[in-house]
């Protein structure tokens, strides 16, 4: 054979798998020259003789092509939105017949031949005519359609019977069954291509004419569409598996696509028939023969990486759509993945389908005109959403859907539906400030096309359901937010705002959302009750939060509706009902067994009832939620512990009934807004946040601890605390080399290993837990161990509040004003969180439990038996607590025993002097005659481990705070066990990590009151007090010296300096009627200043209240522990 035979063998090949049949020059001479489709037709017939039926066929298929594309700009362009309906594609129009039966015509002279081309032609043509059962009988007359292999001849350099388009002279070995072409050139060249271009385009023909044939039996067009799958499986093995979709300079590669572009349109067309079909017909559970819908959504994610995006755009929509639907309602799940640590797997394959679909979006959609709306990106916005609902609505994966939703945002204008969505995600993922910000611009935006409709609901107005709902939970995220805060007032009435114009579109008759609009009333009057600080509307807003929580339960019973009615009955006032709450929050546990906060709240209200053992046990069980070595074990009750439910049995898992992606009457693709759950009454904890919240409960569990077994028992419990942090940061691998070596006072590290990215935290400030800066968050204890103790004690300077007297006595006035902060006591081991909060609570301040029991029987004439209790509940031993439990001036240090290796569990980190011994940014003031405490040199830096770049490395300011505060923690359990030097130590670290923490200096006020350092510890009060003017703690210990001058708890009253009296009590009492009013403390401060200036009556009230409230605390502060709030 000569090479212009060859050649043009190749031309015309080439020109029919690339399928430009409309190009005006579809091949080259071998000179260079542009040939068009009639040229290349006589050249071929020229300089290849005995083939004119072959030329002819190709002829023949070309303008069959032609008239097909003639009432379409494009053919690989279509035009409904979501077609779902198989219409009359590749059927002529009723004007094009004539035209096409005399290309049938001259096809059937050339009959005689009977070569596999011809047949395949001829189908081709009796189908685009009309004729199924035609097309059916043509293709009857090729034995396998799908075997490539038998429309290659073995011997190609003979004439055939059964003979196709291939070149003659290629030797046989080059095209065997099984060989791998290994160029694409060589696919063209060989006739394979088009050999699998015509198998492709046959079987299409075939299941196409199934359809009309026998339109009530679909499952027999699916049976042929099947055929093809083996067929597909060598398209990418052999012709496509050299040409990578991504080039190596990183652009996108189309050659496949180029060349083979007539078989990848048949390809299209089977894969999307056949979605289209098992959509209707196919199981989405099953995975076998007659359920193949998941094998063709894998072969057209395989195929289409071949495609550019602008191939197919609507059948791809479709195809797209369908996809990412079945996922959703196959996968799809309410509650967050067990493992937080990764997403589940089939994630990764949605968000591949969903790439693709953004990327044909892009360039098949369009910029809104006025008055227009890009309903197909609302839709695939949606889209996104459900599949990140069903993946476990963590806002820890949220990051891919928000991106995709700021791309939305260049493509429409002002779409409410988009907008709605991204307050949602940017919220769940921790971005509340812009949070805020795009729930302004959608109420903006849904309001004013409120008005423009005159009050009527269209598709610019959002839906009433979705309004509401998007307002109610903007107004819960208000709530949160600005209980976290040090004001919030603005956003609390922002909140308030957002509920009001929700109850304008409310259905009464959804109980749902009217449940779920009552639980965010309640939510909101209780944070107004403590954000604005008013003595007298806060019982009643307290009053109608109690009435709101009791309506959302009668309206639709909820987990959150349950715990926010069990604080509501365990919080100070004429609600408290203790047995209630526990009951209450039994059914909460019951309702979600899987939200750590809820079994935190039940197990601190056994505490509070003094059911220590029940208590403990369901502690145990909060704690191991999460924890992977307890995932196969129940988490909820089993009815033996009082006060929590039993819960019914669990049912054992069933087969999912049959589930399809559509039903067989739809023509039109369902809203994506039907795959949408409900708006959850709050997002699904972060790992992060999970951390926190089982970081919150062990502290609970330490300090219930110590409540019954002592302080020693509690430091053992916290060596177990840092052990589990360790093992949740990555850093145990170290602790079998740091046994060997116990750490002292010149090991003294900071955890600087330990990242804790917590919401709130709660430090001690004795032996009492006060509030974090969030509610819902808290510290746990920082570490410090028996250390051998250093030559000489590292010394500790103050600066000092104020720089000299004159300002000392103007910011006294100042201090007048304070806010609750958490304080020592002595039934918790945690004390004050120095951070900021919605509020801060003080416990307890020091053990001397049976003077401060006589005390409060003589003043307020209590029972014996109601008084019983203070000793476990009130601030015991508010005198000569410190001095005799850790005061060198008495030399009597209480507890000497080895304090427990906390820094075993921890590696060595990099050591940073602390301001409070290296650091004078003021100028000490102190006076002279005070007692020093003995100086000595800071300890060695150890050596620096080297920095490794990790996303835990960051650390926030709020992390930072919650460190800090778990290192002050650590002093006051090392104070109450009498080790000084190891409280001091624990105190610089915590002011290392964050010099502006109140928390800080009220901890070192309460070392040198230890110290037997009064004037010291006023200077430390005072500078807690210049950083919070409104702290807590700093304003009852400073009250509490400043009526006690020498440390004592009882001090003549002629003693007493009656300006220090008149400035305790100006400062309670606008701290008890602010942020202290639940602080027993500061109430009993307040009453003995009272006292002293021979205020009898108020002085009773005052004492009278301490008592009630004291009667009433538990183990932990509620607010510090879990939050008012979720």
């Amino acid at each position: 054979m000569s090479g212009k035979d060859k050649y043009y063998w190749s031309q015309l090949r080439a020109a029919l798998t690339a399928g430009e049949w409309a190009a005006q020059f579809p091949a080259k001479a071998p000179n260079g020259t542009a040939l068009s489709w009639s040229e290349l037709f006589r050249k071929f017939n020229k300089h290849c003789s005995g083939y004119r039926d072959v030329a002819e066929v190709a002829s023949q298929t070309h303008a069959l092509a032609l008239l097909l594309a003639a009432n379409s700009k494009d053919q690989d362009i279509d035009s409904a939105e979501f077609p779902l309906e198989l219409t009359n594609e590749c059927m002529l129009p009723e004007e094009r017949l004539a035209e096409a039966t005399q290309g049938y015509e001259v096809l059937k002279k050339l009959e005689s031949s009977n070569f596999d081309t011809l047949n395949f032609a001829l189908a081709y043509y009796a189908y685009a005519l009309g004729n199924p059962s035609e097309c059916l009988s043509q293709l009857k007359k090729v034995p396998d359609v799908s075997h490539v292999n038998e429309h290659i001849p073995a011997n190609l350099t003979i004439r055939s019977t059964t003979q196709s388009l291939q070149v003659p002279g290629v030797a046989p070995s080059d095209s065997s069954a099984t060989g791998s072409v290994t160029s694409l050139n060589y696919e063209v060249n060989d006739g394979r291509a088009w050999a699998m271009t015509e198998s492709f385009r046959s079987l299409c023909l075939r299941g196409m004419s199934h359809e009309k044939l026998y339109p009530s039996e679909p499952d027999k067009a699916l049976a042929v569409y099947s055929e093809a799958l083996p067929l597909l499986a060598m398209t990418a093995s052999e012709l496509v598996s050299n040409t990578a979709p991504i080039a190596a300079s990183g652009k996108l590669n189309f050659a496949s696509f180029t060349r083979f572009r007539e078989l990848w349109r048949w390809v299209e067309y089977i894969i999307w028939r056949a979605i289209c079909i098992g959509a209707r017909i196919c199981d989405i559970h099953r995975e076998d023969t007659h359920n193949s819908l998941w094998s063709w959504l894998g072969q057209y994610s395989a195929c289409s990486a071949y495609w550019p995006s602008n191939f197919r755009t609507t059948h791809r929509c479709t195809i797209s759509v369908l996809y990412i639907r079945a996922l959703v309602l196959r996968n799809g799940s309410p509650l967050p993945p067990t493992d937080l640590s990764k997403p589940p797997p089939w994630l990764h394959t949605a968000r591949s389908v969903i790439q693709e679909y953004r990327a044909i979006l892009s360039v098949c959609t369009r910029f809104p005109r006025a008055g227009e709306r890009n309903v197909k990106v609302e839709e695939f916005v949606d889209l996104c959403v459900a599949v990140w609902e069903a993946s476990g609505a963590v806002g820890d994966y949220a990051g891919w859907v928000v991106d995709v939703l700021w791309w939305a945002t260049r493509m429409t204008f002002n779409s409410q539906r988009i907008l709605r969505h991204m307050t949602r995600l940017l919220h769940v993922s921790g971005d509340t400030p812009l949070a805020k910000r795009t729930l302004k611009l959608y109420v903006q935006i849904v309001e004013k096309a409120w008005l423009a409709s005159g009050a009527n609901v269209t598709e610019f107005t959002d839906t009433n359901q979705n309004w509401a709902e998007t307002l109610i939970a903007g107004s819960r995220m208000l709530c949160k937010s600005a209980s976290l805060s040090d004001d919030g007032m603005a956003e609390v009435r922002e909140a308030g705002r957002l509920l009001t114009l929700a109850r304008t579109r409310l259905d009464l008759d959804e109980l749902e959302i009217i449940a779920s609009f009552d639980l965010a009333d309640g939510v909101w009057n209780t944070v107004m009750a403590f954000k604005e600080r008013d003595p007298h509307n806060r019982p009643n807003r307290l009053a109608l939060a109690h009435d709101a929580f009791l309506r959302s339960v009668e309206a639709n019973p909820t987990p959150s509706g349950y715990y926010h009615l069990a604080l509501s009955f365990a919080r100070a006032g004429p609600k408290y009902d203790l047995d209630q709450a526990i009951q209450n929050a039994g059914l909460a546990v019951q309702g979600d067994p899987k939200e750590i906060r809820y079994w935190h709240l039940i197990g601190l209200l056994l505490a509070t009832s003094e059911q220590w053992k029940a208590a403990e046990e369901i502690l145990e069980q909060g704690a191991d939620i999460g924890e992977e070595e307890e995932q196969a074990a129940p988490v909820n009750g089993h009815g033996t512990i009082e006060g929590l439910p039993d819960t019914s049995p669990e049912r054992s898992p069933t087969s999912p009934p049959p589930a399809f992606i559509l039903n067989g009457s739809d023509v039109v693709m369902p809203s994506a807004a039907d795959l949408l759950l409900p708006i959850a009454d709050h997002p699904a904890p972060s790992r992060q946040e999970m951390f926190e919240y089982s970081l919150q409960l062990r502290m609970t569990q330490v300090a219930l601890n110590e409540l019954v077994e002592g302080a020693e028992g509690a430091a053992e419990k916290w060596l177990e605390v840092f052990q589990w942090i360790a093992e949740r940061r990555g850093l145990a691998a170290t602790a079998a080399e740091q046994d060997k070596n116990p750490a002292g006072m010149n090991n003294l590290k900071s955890p600087s290993e330990l990242v804790l990215s917590m919401s709130r935290s709660s430090y001690e400030k004795g032996s009492i837990d006060p509030p974090p800066t969030e509610p819902t968050s808290s510290s746990a204890p920082p570490a410090d161990d028996e250390v051998l103790v250093p030559p000489r004690p590292i010394p500790i300077t103050i600066s000092p509040a104020t720089p000299d007297e004159t300002s000392r006595a103007s910011a006294e006035k100042m201090f007048g004003l304070g806010e609750k902060h958490p304080d020592e006591g002595s039934t918790s081991p945690t004390a004050v969180n120095g951070t900021t909060g919605p509020r801060k609570r003080s416990l307890s301040l020091d053990r001397k439990p049976k003077k401060m029991q006589q005390l409060l029987k003589d003043q307020v004439k209590q029972g014996q038996a109601r008084i019983s209790t203070i000793s476990k509940k009130i601030g015991s031993g508010v005198r000569n607590g410190p001095l005799r439990n850790g005061s060198m001036r008495h030399g009597q240090l209480r507890r000497t025993n080895s304090t427990p290796d906390f820094h075993a569990v921890l590696r060595q980190t990099s050591y940073q002097a602390s301001s409070i011994h290296s650091r004078r940014r003021m100028g000490s003031i102190m006076r002279r005659d005070s007692i020093e405490p003995s100086i000595s040199p800071p300890p060695p830096p150890p050596p620096a481990l080297p920095a490794t770049e990790s996303k835990w490395n960051h650390r926030s300011p709020r992390e930072t705070r919650l460190e800090s505060d778990l290192w002050l923690m650590s002093a006051a359990t090392f104070r109450r066990l009498g080790k000084i030097e190891q409280a001091k130590g624990a105190i610089q670290e915590a002011e290392v990590k964050d010099e502006g923490n109140p928390a800080v200096w009220v901890q070192l006020g309460l070392y040198h009151v230890a110290m037997g350092q009064p004037q010291h510890a006023i200077d430390a009060f005072q500078k807690a007090l210049f950083i919070d003017p409104d702290d807590v703690p700093a304003s009852v210990h400073l009250g509490r010296l400043y009526l006690t001058p020498e440390g004592s708890s009882r001090a003549p009253d002629d003693e007493v300096d009656a300006a220090n009296v008149d400035l305790v009590a100006g400062m309670l009492a606008h701290l008890t009627q602010g942020p202290g009013w639940d602080v027993p403390e500061a109430w009993y401060f307040l009453g003995k200043a009272y006292g002293m200036q021979e205020r009898k009556d108020r002085e009773k009230e005052c004492l009278k209240l301490a008592l009630e409230l004291s009667e009433r605390r538990g183990v932990r502060d509620l607010g510090s522990a879990i939050g008012w709030c979720i």
